[in-house]
């Protein structure tokens, strides 16, 4: 204990023993309830696999009928067209299923009717005739399902439970020839499908898409082949159904068929049997949680003073290394988790110093970088083109235009030597490429047409890496413009924003450059030494490339498309900064060579 606070190891043991107590009481008086929670989640679970169970056996059921009105389009269509054939196919259909296959009958425009079993058409009831008809009028081209009614063609006599499905067949032209229809008994396949618990009645309703009860069938523990059907007036409906079951406490779970005929499948289970075997449950429960709360508060002693200990002492070295001892090295001497986490940390601490020290070699690289770049930016040979022009305008130019040349050159030579800030806004930037141009206007005698987009204010006012676009623009004219015949050169500045992200695109119609010589600028950029990196041009684009990497990050710099027949297209990515860095006193807005 510190300073009047208690210790983290008699916090530990209260915290240990006193939730333990009060949760071994509330687990005694609550064993009865959750144990009955328990049974119900395993009853809820159990009832949800039987009604998937129940519905994939159905679906099943139907899918192989649906295969066999396929089959039997099929031939029709493109096998014999002899009745008999088809015959045939139906009878090998039916008799495949014959708990479910009652009849198959197929329909021509012409009047022809073709079935299996012949017997079933000859007195073929009205009722029958008319939902086929009805089924074939307002259906599409697929397999439709009626909703089930009784028949005589069911396998339990005169109220057998029966739906028809009915398939148009249709040509290759598209035209419909007439109509195949089954009769599947739903009884059959409610029974075949019905969910069996093994310890418990179960109940399985069917119900169709207006929610009305289909079909009923009851499963008995004490005999699993005994079975009772019945309707019951309160499940006529699903609704009714639903409260009936809520009233009377019983389990149960609904599943929809995801395809046709969209029924809904209903299992209800009597899990009050299976509730009273496991009553004994909780008595040995509370016996077993009085036994093992004495043992729990000795173990908890034990287990608190074996973790606190190795957690007091990384306490003492992390306090230690908070008053700046980076160098601390915490002892290991156990070889657990505790263990590991102190060769863990004497490891952090290690990658620590590293990555300052890394981190020192990068701002100096960065800082040298931004030296030699601004060095860079005077090019005493454009100084001295310069001042020669300025020269010879003495003999041919009046005093006027001399006097704004060499204000642009102050303009430019003060830009560049102003060292007071790494970033300036982006429409400084461009005024300076802007001054450039002018002087290689002068120089070249309007020998190029140079533009630089305008922008608005809020755009302007962007900070970018300082002395960014000069070197680029140098290149384009040197490299790309005064090698230039047959065309006048041309040299766009245009800036795009997007985002958090800005580009700068520099473009001119020179002489571009040949696949080698651009993978070799690539290859520059990408700080890959080439024996093709020997002049200005590659070293000015791996300059300015490096410099905005290290400030900008890897995901940043410049890239580059050219074309010996279009010229050259020069893109700056850079990152929209929001700091206070790049914020300097607005100059005056001043235009190229004025």
């Amino acid at each position: 204990m510190r300073g009047g606070r208690i210790g983290a190891r008699t916090k530990l043991l209260i915290w240990l023993i006193m939730p333990s107590l009060i949760l071994e009481a509330a687990i005694i008086l609550l064993a009865q309830s959750n144990t009955t929670s328990f049974l119900r989640q395993t009853q809820d679970g159990a009832l949800n696999g039987m009604v998937v169970q129940s519905v994939r056996l159905m679906e099943s059921q139907m899918n192989d009928l649906v295969l066999n009105v396929l089959g039997i389009e099929d031939e029709i269509l493109y096998g014999e067209k002899v009745p008999a054939d088809w015959v045939r196919s139906m009878e090998a259909a039916a008799q495949t299923r014959p708990e479910l296959v009652r009849g198959v009958v197929y329909l021509r425009n012409d009047g022809l009717i073709v079935g299996y079993p012949e017997y079933f058409w000859d007195s073929f009831a009205q009722k029958e005739m008319n939902v086929i008809r009805a089924q074939t009028k307002n259906s599409n081209m697929g397999v439709v399902w009626s909703e089930p009614f009784t028949s005589t063609m069911g396998s339990t006599g005169l109220n057998s439970l029966v739906s028809i499905v009915t398939k148009q067949v249709i040509d290759e032209e598209g035209k419909q020839e007439g109509v195949l229809a089954f009769v599947t008994d739903v009884t059959s396949i409610v029974q075949r499908s019905a969910a069996f618990a093994g310890n418990y009645d179960t109940r399985t309703l069917l119900y169709d898409q207006k929610d009305r009860l289909i079909y009923s069938i009851t499963i008995v523990a004490r005999n699993s082949y005994e079975t009772l059907e019945y309707a019951e007036r309160n499940t006529q409906t699903l609704s009714a159904a639903k409260a009936n079951f809520e009233r009377n406490d019983e389990y149960y779970v609904i599943s929809d068929m995801k395809q046709a005929p969209f029924w809904k499948v209903v299992i209800v289970g009597d899990v009050k049997t299976l509730e009273n075997k496991y009553r004994p449950i909780v008595q040995f429960a509370i016996m077993i949680l009085l036994l093992g709360s004495a043992g729990l508060i000795f173990l908890y002693i034990g287990v608190s003073w074996w973790f606190t200990k190795p957690i007091t002492s990384l306490t003492k070295g992390i306090r230690h290394i908070a008053t700046g001892h980076l160098d601390h090295t915490f002892e290991v001497v156990r070889q657990d988790e505790f263990g590991e986490m102190a060769r863990e940390f004497n490891r952090m601490m290690r990658t620590i110093q590293e990555l300052i020290e890394t981190l020192k070699q990068t701002e100096e690289q960065k800082r040298q970088a931004d030296f030699q770049m601004l060095l860079a930016q005077i090019n005493p040979h454009f100084l001295y083109n310069t001042l020669n022009t300025i020269d010879i305008m003495v003999d041919f130019k009046g005093k006027e235009e001399i006097h704004r040349v060499m204000t642009v050159l102050i303009r430019l030579l003060k830009y560049g030597l102003d060292r007071t800030n790494v970033l300036r806004r982006l429409d400084e930037e461009l005024t300076y490429v802007k001054d450039y141009l002018y002087i290689q206007s002068v120089r070249y005698e309007d020998s190029f047409e140079f533009n630089v987009e305008d922008m608005d204010e809020k755009l302007g006012s962007i900070p970018v890496l300082k002395l960014v676009l000069q070197p680029i623009v140098e290149n384009a004219v040197f490299h790309g413009l005064r090698p230039l015949t047959g065309r006048k050169g041309k040299l766009t500045v245009t800036v795009r924003p997007s985002g958090k992200e800005l580009e700068i695109i520099v473009a001119d119609n020179g002489v571009g450059m040949s696949k080698d010589k651009l993978d070799g600028l690539l290859q520059a950029a990408a700080g890959i030494d080439t024996e093709t990196i020997n002049d200005g041009n590659h070293i000015g684009f791996r300059n300015v490339h490096e410099r905005v990497q290290l400030y900008y990050g890897v995901g940043y710099g410049l890239g580059i498309e050219s074309d010996p027949q279009s010229g050259t297209i020069v893109t700056v990515k850079l990152r929209v900064i929001e700091t206070e860095d790049g914020r300097s006193e607005p100059n005056r807005q001043i235009t190229a060579g004025r």
